[in-house]
């Protein structure tokens, strides 16, 4: 609500600005209609200065940097002719096609550069996710890498994380980081996946995620090279979407139709190429439990070693956006396999094996706890009963809350003897600090290492936000061990006399 309220007001601020704005809009009109010897009727960037246009259909099918406007130029942004205008940059249509490197008119004319940071928005709009976390509008991802252990979290796990070979969208030279097994744990905490998994297990699953993704990257480059062979520019992948609860319509026809079994999990991955345009590429995950290994390195396999995980089997391709990516589904890449033999890519097979029909059911198992699931996202919370705990874990929560009672008793004394709000508050948090540290540890450890971090690189925002997010977790878990010690006391009465 905030960052709206911020706009609306810089919208009314920009309404009682001076003249001069009048002007600059004219001078950017100007300047545009000169670029492109476009005139005010039309603002095309394809319409040519005698009212024709142009525009090559086979160089948009054969991908390479196609005529975008009239001469071949591309079109420049408002924003950036904005720009030269309060810069002082005279606005002839030759420096205005040669502003983003001054070679010559075949480059694109739009500044790439962000170095300029202090001129842009002087209003700060911070966005935050549904879990109040503030995030970075480039890709919707976390500001503030979640590397704290989740409330329900007993064991440590590493934070380290692994650097890609897959380039990112929207940079020079950097390629994408994987999560470490601590954010991967988080958030499988966070949207209720974590079922049985234990932390142990997590390490050999962020392993195979990672190598996954480095399969699925390499089978999008065999795509690229065809549809784009003529770019001597490696393409970038600038975001991606998991959409595990929705069946894509070719993994919908292979099974109702064909009889194959369903994908566990499908992903949108939106690439960038070296023209500046975008694919979307769909991605179809399947198991074949008859292909899986024994070895203990198929659990752990390498980043980029593409033969260690022969059971989880992708299926890539363009998505049908338009009836160019339909002749590059039905015609191009077929033609590159079998006629002009220029690419290893092998798609998967349409039709299953008799081993793949006989895992046709334990696919639909695990489609319909996947769309369960989803479906808890948009349910009220139901009253379950509690969870029959073991005598071994009823033991344990008695002892720890026996140690509790006798080792905060001077943090429960000033709670019980508190006057104001804000000492009562002070005094509320002493507490849930001490209790953590018997029944909560790894969280409570996490809390005194971020308290006690004195790394002059993190901001002051970031350092306030990692301080509030420990002390969320460390909240969270008292709260959860409280739970369960009511649930063991009700089940084992003996065990708390």
């Amino acid at each position: 609500l905030s960052k709206h309220e911020d706009e609306m007001r810089a919208e009314q601020e920009h309404r009682e600005l001076p003249s001069a704005v009048p002007t600059l809009n004219k001078a950017i009109e100007v300047a545009a209609s000169d670029a492109y010897g476009v005139t005010n009727e039309s603002r095309c960037p394809m319409k040519r200065g005698d009212g024709s246009y142009t525009f090559d259909w086979w160089k948009v099918l054969t991908c390479p940097q196609f005529p975008h406007g009239p001469s071949g130029k591309k079109p420049i942004a408002e924003e950036e002719v904005r720009q030269l205008v309060q810069d002082g940059v005279p606005l002839s249509s030759q420096s205005v096609l040669n502003v983003s490197n001054g070679t010559g008119s075949d480059q694109c004319p739009v500044s790439h550069d962000n170095a300029r940071k202090e001129d842009g928005c002087p209003v700060k709009h911070s966005e935050y996710n549904v879990y109040s976390q503030p995030i970075d509008p480039k890709n919707n991802m976390p500001k503030i890498a979640n590397q704290l252990p989740a409330p329900g979290q007993s064991k440590e796990l590493p934070t380290e994380r692994v650097h890609s070979t897959i380039p990112k969208g929207g940079t020079d030279n950097s390629t994408w980081t994987y999560p470490s097994p601590q954010m991967f744990y988080n958030a499988l905490a966070r949207k209720g996946k974590l079922g049985d998994t234990d932390e142990e297990d997590i390490i050999s699953v962020v392993a195979l995620h990672n190598n996954m993704n480095e399969k699925t990257w390499q089978k999008v480059l065999e795509w690229e090279k065809v549809l784009c062979a003529n770019s001597a520019t490696l393409p970038k992948l600038l975001r991606f979407q998991g959409r595990p609860s929705d069946l894509s319509p070719k993994a919908a026809f292979k099974h109702y139709v064909l009889g194959h079994p369903m994908p566990y999990d499908r992903h949108d991955w939106t690439v960038l190429r070296a023209d500046g345009t975008t694919v979307r590429y769909v991605i179809d995950y399947y198991h074949d439990d008859t292909k899986a290994r024994d070895e203990a390195s198929s659990a752990l396999p390498e980043l980029s070693d593409a033969e260690a995980t022969p059971s989880l089997l992708v299926d890539v391709r363009p998505a049908l956006d338009s009836p160019v990516q339909l002749y590059n589904r039905v015609l191009a890449m077929p033609y590159a396999r079998r006629v002009a033999d220029t690419t290893p890519f092998e798609p998967l097979p349409m039709r299953p094996t008799e081993t793949m029909r006989s895992q046709v059911s334990e696919s639909v198992q695990v489609w319909e706890s996947i769309q369960a699931t989803a479906r808890k996202k948009f349910q009220e919370p139901e009253n379950e009963e509690a969870e029959r705990l073991s005598s071994k874990d009823a033991k344990k929560l008695a002892a720890s809350f026996s140690k509790m009672l006798k080792e905060c008793r001077t943090e429960q004394h000033a709670i019980d003897h508190c006057e104001s709000e804000k000492e009562c508050s002070k005094a509320s948090v002493d507490l849930t600090i001490c209790m953590a540290k018997i029944v909560c540890p790894i969280q409570h450890q996490a809390l005194v290492k971020t308290v006690m971090n004195d790394d002059e690189s993190v901001t002051e925002e970031e350092s306030e936000a990692k301080v509030e997010a420990i002390l969320a977790a460390v909240h969270d878990c008292v709260v959860l061990k409280t739970g369960q010690q009511r649930a063991a006391k009700e089940q084992y009465p003996h065990m708390f006399t």
